[in-house]
């Protein structure tokens, strides 16, 4: 199978690269830096001179908070680049696969959210990645696959894992919210799945994140309790919990994302891992290994 990825250089596209040639896909990745999916004409040319069996589009602006500042930059690349590759799959009749986010939804529930659970977006990222969506499902139909995840963490990148580790190293306490839940998920295990969804039929959208439930405090003290076997200023450190309402950002967060992951466990016929595998693995690539 030949695959057109378009967002390799960020920590999903980085692990279904890595995963693909593996496998042996035939991989086309363009430099991030030497493409802008919003422009339509070179995501054209790109894909009808490779032609590709499938393209997946990993590429995204995922700046929450500054996106509340950057609306026009967040809807160019998260609506109208998810338009723009799917204008350029159904042109070459391909299917594609886009990655989208639980913060589609507004979290005022206290149930793990179907993929026809109501969406309603608490911020310009949300709302951003809604419109791709429905950009995507709208013009390529039942070629499109929209893969929505949660609390994206793996090696290559800036993320949730990486910045509490860093900030276990240098601070004395560090606070984390308590009061908001969703299910990390791995972005190693993640890439396994995008390419497995996409030897298979599917379409429509699907849910894929780790399992189980866990706030953001409690996420960050399991990291904790990794890095303090390994580092004598982290085993110093205290985690605090604190409420969303007293740590303000310009964009609000779903107070409960968990996804319902079943139809994918349908799909695939097997359950996600666990988010504490997926941590478990995520810390061993980073030389920690969990108590």
């Amino acid at each position: 199978m030949k695959i057109l990825l378009f967002g390799a250089s960020g920590q999903l596209g980085h692990e279904i690269n890595s995963r693909a040639l593996d496998l042996e896909f035939e991989m086309i990745c363009p430099v991030q830096s030497e493409l802008d999916i919003s422009e339509e004409a070179q995501v054209l040319f790109l894909a009808e001179r490779s032609k590709p069996d499938l393209i997946i589009n990993a590429a995204a602006y995922t700046a929450v908070d500054q996106a509340e500042s950057e609306r026009d930059l967040a809807f160019a690349v998260n609506r109208d680049g998810a338009a723009a590759v799917a204008r350029a799959a159904k042109r070459i009749g391909s299917r594609m696969i886009h990655i989208s986010t639980d913060y589609v939804f507004s979290g005022e529930g206290n149930s793990p959210l179907r993929e026809d659970s109501p969406t309603a977006p608490l911020n310009v990222y949300g709302l951003s990645k809604l419109e791709g969506e429905q950009a995507v499902l709208s013009i390529l139909g039942q070629n499109a696959l929209i893969v929505r995840t949660s609390s994206l963490h793996g090696r290559h990148g800036v993320n949730f894992v990486h910045t509490m580790i860093k900030l276990f190293k240098e601070r004395e306490s560090v606070s984390v919210v308590r009061d908001q839940v969703m299910s990390p998920c791995w972005a190693g295990w993640l890439a396994e799945v995008v390419l497995d969804l996409g030897r298979i039929a599917a379409s429509g959208v699907v849910h894929a994140s780790c399992a189980g439930a866990v706030s953001w405090y409690d996420f960050a003290q399991a990291i904790l309790e990794s890095v303090q076997g390994k580092d004598a200023q982290a085993r110093r450190c205290r985690l605090e919990p604190i409420g969303a309402d007293q740590f303000a950002r310009p964009a609000r967060r779903p107070r409960y994302s968990v996804l319902d992951c079943s139809r994918l466990a349908q799909l695939l016929g097997r359950k996600p891992i666990s988010w504490q595998e997926g941590l478990r693995a995520h810390l061993a690539e980073l030389g920690y290994e969990q108590r």
